[in-house]
């Protein structure tokens, strides 16, 4: 159990005292209040990194002029911290929309996906 739960549990043993209950409300507030701040400050940081890989993602294809692979797309990419995942996450959405072909190829006996602009 977290603080969180554990301070709900309390609250149903104590529901009788006024005082408590009042108590135990603002703390669970105070929780809720930076769990929200925490996520709205992590979604900010991955939505510019996202926005970073996108643009870079769309520059590294149109200097290639052909189907790249993952590790040549990611290599291309300026941001620091990117790891393939990051990468296909992000450029996921680009990939829906028709921006970004996405295929799979065999070469030397194996299958790779390689990423091309459309």
């Amino acid at each position: 159990m977290n603080r969180r739960e554990n301070l709900v549990a309390i609250m149903e043993l104590v529901k009788d005292n006024a005082e408590y209950v009042a108590f135990l409300e603002n703390e669970i507030a105070k929780i809720d209040n930076r769990k929200a701040k925490e996520k709205e400050k992590r979604a900010e940081r991955v939505g510019e990194a996202g926005a970073i890989i996108r643009d870079d993602a769309v520059k590294v294809l149109e200097n290639a002029g052909r189907p790249i692979t993952l590790a040549e797309l990611v290599a291309g990419i300026t941001l620091i911290d990117k790891t393939p995942n990051k990468v296909i996450y992000h450029i996921r959405p680009l990939v829906e929309d028709g921006t970004i072909v996405k295929a799979k190829v065999k070469i030397d006996d194996r299958r790779l996906t390689t990423y091309a602009l459309a």
